[in-house]
């Protein structure tokens, strides 16, 4: 009798983390806008559209924090449009730059070790960043969705070359992949 192939669930599926999908970069005249994220956004609805469709395990984490600036209640701190939560999807609030500061998030990625994690978001030069590497010690395999992130510019770099130069550095923390790619995961 042949042996039958066992079905995917939910636990061996890929996870999708979307890292501070919110209107604080998509604002204009905002401290955190990314003159350029229109691309990268588009790249990120499609990997979000692609992991739900095939029923991935899709974690929303946000930051909030007191003042104005990813404020709670500000109107710039929501989801961009596109981006809410579904029902069934979790949502973690983060106050601080790494999505470990969530104790929630870290319970989640500990039970999830076996698991491929595939990351999008903003911005890269921070909260990815800074997730990835404290995953990376934690023993977290992390696939980092480069053309589906962006960085918002600093006072010496544009956002291109900021992008560009956290790219290179998550490269020594996990694996960095194009949209294109996610055709195989």
């Amino acid at each position: 009798m042949p042996k039958r192939k066992p079905k995917k669930n939910r636990r061996q599926s890929p996870i999708l983390v979307v890292i501070d999908v919110q209107k604080e970069y998509t604002t204009r005249g905002r401290p955190y806008f990314i003159n350029g994220i229109q691309p990268s956004l588009k790249r990120a609805r499609a990997v979000l559209t692609r992991a739900r469709s095939e029923g991935w395990q899709v974690v929303h984490v946000r930051h909030l924090q007191d003042g104005d600036l990813f404020g709670r209640g500000s109107p710039y701190s929501g989801f961009v449009n596109g981006f809410e939560p579904l029902k069934g999807e979790l949502e973690i609030v983060k106050e601080d730059y790494s999505c470990y500061s969530a104790p929630a998030f870290a319970r989640l990625m500990k039970a999830s070790l076996r698991q491929p994690v595939f990351v999008i978001g903003y911005g890269s030069t921070k909260c990815c960043l800074a997730t990835i590497v404290d995953g990376y010690h934690r023993g977290q395999k992390f696939h980092f969705v480069r053309d589906a992130s962006n960085a918002k510019r600093s006072d010496r770099f544009g956002e291109k070359a900021l992008h560009k130069y956290a790219t290179d550095i998550l490269e020594s923390y996990c694996t960095v992949v194009e949209t294109e790619a996610l055709a195989g995961a």
